[in-house]
Order: C-alpha cells, then structure tokens, then sequence
C-alpha cells in the first residue's frame, strides 16, 4: 500500500521518490546488461537489434555495443528522473507520473534489448532471426508491471494550506456570479483537440495502422489500434463544475482528475499557448514562463480554466466558455465558505 504523508516531501520521502524515478532504472539497465554479456559465449559476434517493417533483421551490432546502449539508455532516463523530481516535488501526483514513466520506459527498453538478444543464443547468423510480436508484448507488460512498481514505491504526501497570493501572471479574474442558498447548478462542457494536433495525431496512427497490415505485422496494428483508444481517451474530455469541485473525465470516464471544492482556493481564466507555455499537448506540466507549475489538459491554444487549490497547486484545462466556469466555482465557494 502506498504511504501517504503530509506537509510536503520530507527527507524520506523525497529519497523514496528518487528511488523510483531513478533508481529503479539504474537498476534495471545493470541487469540488463549484466544478461546481455553473461550470454557472449553464445551469442554470434554481431547480433541483431534493428528488423524492418517486413520483421527481417537489418542492422546489427557487438554484444558489448548492446550492452553499453542499455546501460547508457537506463542513465538517461535516470538523470531524467532526478531532474524531473526535483523541480516538481511540490506535487505528489506529477511525482508519482515521472517514476512510473521513467522506470517503465527503462523496463520496456531493456527487457526488449534483453529478450531480442536471448533469441539469439546458440545462432550462427543473426540475420535469420526474426522480429516476434510475443516479444514486444511481453516488454511493453515488463514497463507496465514496472511502473506500477515505481507508482507503489513513490509515498503520496499533501502540502499545507498556503495564503492566497496576487492572481498568477495573465490570469485573469472571472465574472460575478451570485447563487442561491438553495440552488444547484452544474457547468458542463466537453473539449477536444483539433486542427495541426489533430491531424498529427490521426496520420500517426493511420501510418502506424497501414505498416502493420501491408507487412502483415500484427503486432504493429496492435500497437496502432492501442494508440488510437488512447488518444479517444486523452484527447477527447468533459469538464464538470458542480458543488462537489471540478471534474475532468476522459471519453470513457478514464483518466479522471477531480478536485474537490474544499481544496479550491480560487478560479480564474488565462489565455494558452500549447507549443510556448507547456510544449505541447494532452496532459502536460508547464516548465517554465508565467505558468510554471501549473498542470493539466491542453487541448488547444485560447482560453482556459485556471484552478488555484488551497496547497498552491495550480491545475488548468482549455475549454469553451471557461469564465462562466471559474465564476461558478468561485460563487459556490463563496457560498459554502463566505468568500474567495
């Protein structure tokens, strides 16, 4: 069971999650290696590591070169890891998104590198090895097992309240709105991305999709149609404000962000620019500018849903009409609390 601690990542707390993103997948690289080379005396001088789309083998290397590209590719996401932990500690759940994500990746790439090469053993030639979907399958469940590891590993921890500031830089402050004692009012919208993104995102796929079935790959289809459900379900969301907080739900009610009215501080709107303030989109953190910190759905460029919680955490979603949102929380806030 995960830990939960409050006041913020203390000393402990901070080495768990550093484990996790970065320790795990030093770990994993030097196992992976460590295999890899164990296996020399049987594996021939140049073994496979590149098939192409018809799944033939097409590029090749020592088994030391393999050896050392997993071993480096471990530090990478290592000193990704620490980097990422240290500059968002402030919020558990991004904590806990880099761990998984860093010691997953590592976990997908090694166990690939690892169980291509054990194919290998007792051949003569690398070249008549062929690309299995079995393998892919079993390392993409070796990330995801991995990341579940690193997700139980980071502690949750809660920060204290902290006074409300100045509105943050170019936000701005939502409409009056007054609502009865007896009233029940729900503010629901749905967003999706569009335009370039949009079109990126679908060629993507479809590309994707077409090199499976001409190569008769299945396993790249799969990955393909795997792509497409995840995009349904992170490019397409609703966002509900009620007297319960904020609500935001992915097409198939996964993933879910809530947060609820009594952690709500403040509600205001602010204008976005994907590629400048968050690199992109989807579900992004924002590393630097005016709005550093600050997390949440990015669908598209305009206004947005700017949410202040009583901690300090900052999170956002771009949708239609945002102020009529933000005025509501804010007047059930000021219902429920006597002010804002």
């Amino acid at each position: 069971m995960t830990e939960q601690t409050t006041g913020g990542p203390g000393r402990g707390v901070l080495a768990r999650a550093l484990l996790a993103a970065a320790g795990l997948p030093i770990v994993i690289g030097a196992v992976g290696a460590a295999l890899v080379l164990s296996w020399r005396d049987e594996l021939p001088a140049r073994v496979a590591t590149h098939w192409g789309a018809d799944g033939t083998a097409d590029g090749f290397s020592s088994v030391s070169t393999v050896a050392w590209l997993v071993v480096g590719f471990a530090a990478a996401f290592a000193v990704i890891g620490v980097v990422l932990v240290l500059a968002v500690r402030a919020d558990a759940t991004v904590t806990r998104v880099v761990a998984a994500t860093t010691a997953g990746t590592t976990a997908f790439v090694t166990a690939l590198a690892v169980l291509l090469t054990e194919r290998q053993r007792g051949t003569a030639d690398a070249a008549a090895v062929e690309l299995p979907g079995a393998v892919i399958a079993l390392a993409l469940a070796a990330g995801v097992v991995v990341a579940v590891l690193a997700v139980a590993l980071t502690p949750r921890w809660t920060s204290p309240s902290r006074p409300l500031g100045p509105l943050p830089p170019g936000a701005t402050e939502a409409p009056h709105l007054a609502v009865g004692a007896g009233e029940r009012v729900v503010w629901t919208r749905s967003a999706a991305t569009g335009g370039l993104p949009a079109v990126v995102l679908v060629a993507g796929i479809g590309v994707t999709a077409v090199v499976g079935v001409l190569a008769r790959q299945w396993w790249v289809l799969g990955i393909g149609v795997a792509l497409a459900v995840l995009a349904a379900a992170m490019f397409s969301i609703t966002v509900t404000v009620d007297e319960r907080g904020l609500t935001i739900r992915g097409r198939f009610g996964r993933p879910r962000l809530h947060t609820s009215l009594d952690r709500i501080a403040r509600a205001s709107t602010v204008t976005v620019r994907p590629a400048r303030d968050f690199g992109g989109w989807g579900y992004r953190l924002s590393a630097v500018g005016p709005l550093k910190g600050t997390r949440g759905y990015v669908l598209r460029g305009g206004e947005a849903l700017l949410v202040e919680r009583t901690d300090g955490v900052r999170t956002l979603v771009t949708v239609d009409d945002a102020g009529t949102a933000a005025a509501l929380l804010n007047a059930l806030l000021e219902r429920r609390f006597g002010g804002v």
